[in-house]
């Protein structure tokens, strides 16, 4: 069973082979890995964990992770790094949006641009 709190810590730690094997472990892992990413996500994070846990989310895909990353881009304004990395992820995803949805994300990456490089 994977410990999702230190493969976390991992994804957060700036040493990029720990953030590699971190990122393999859990793609690995594919949809199982979703729910416990998640319940790291909302228990709190830093956002370079968080970031990294968006990453992972978005490169497995699928209904939950979709859903986690919109519910991230919606209602996390406080928090831009995550919500940046958000959109980034479903922006990733875009055959699984709606246009409505893909305008939205776009116009968003669009403005944010000029103010910050992208978290992917």
């Amino acid at each position: 069973m994977a410990d999702y709190q230190e493969l976390v810590q991992f994804l957060g730690s700036g040493d990029i082979m720990k953030i590699q094997a971190a990122t393999m472990i859990l793609i690995a892992l594919q949809e199982e890995a979703i729910n416990p990413l998640g319940d790291q996500l909302y228990a709190g994070v830093t956002d370079e964990q968080g970031v990294g846990i968006l990453r992972v989310v978005s490169e497995i895909g699928g209904p939950d992770a979709l859903a986690m990353l919109r519910n991230i881009f919606e209602f996390e304004s406080s928090r831009p790094l995550l919500q940046l990395a958000a959109a980034e992820g479903l922006f990733r995803n875009k055959d699984s949006l709606s246009d409505d949805e893909m305008t939205r994300v776009t116009v968003f990456l669009a403005n944010n641009a000029k103010n910050s490089g992208s978290v992917f």
